[in-house]
């Protein structure tokens, strides 16, 4: 009996550590609300490690060329990240209009971007950690190889 504890408190132990590796980059957040033709609401919050990780099981072909994309600005783009992950919070844009406002801001090591009209409502917080894990994947994408 002691050693079934043992084994189901080890299993607990290992789903709880690996919850929170997972977790360790912070959460994704996904939050659209669309009012017309239709009424729909998507809600997504998901760990923002699958982010990199979803970069890997990207098909190759796109890769290479995303890859080949972003390597002559990525200097600029870990400048950019780096400088984001050093500063206080702010916002980066802001747009009013009658019937419309967009903000992308630097919110608590994340980048917020909210949008509201008549038409929908888009809330989305991605953390810069995994953004820049993103980018380095995206980097690192092997070329493509011509038949």
């Amino acid at each position: 009996m002691i050693l079934l504890g043992k084994i189901g408190l080890t299993l607990v132990g290992t789903a709880v550590a690996g919850a929170g590796i997972l977790c360790s980059e912070g959460m994704l957040e996904v939050n659209v609300v669309e009012r017309q033709p239709e009424s729909h609401h998507v809600f997504v919050i998901a760990p923002a490690m699958l982010i990199p990780i979803g970069v890997r099981f990207a098909p190759k072909e796109q890769m290479s060329k995303a890859s080949a994309q972003v390597r002559p600005w990525l200097p600029t783009i870990r400048a950019a990240l780096g400088t984001l992950m050093d500063c206080q919070d702010f916002t980066m844009v802001e747009v009013n209009q009658p019937g419309q406002h967009v903000r992308v801001a630097r919110t608590g090591g994340s980048v917020v971007i909210d949008m509201d009209d008549a038409d929908e409502t888009v809330h989305v917080s991605a953390p810069l950690r995994a953004l820049s894990s993103a980018v380095e994947e995206i980097a690192e994408a092997a070329p493509a190889k011509n038949p």
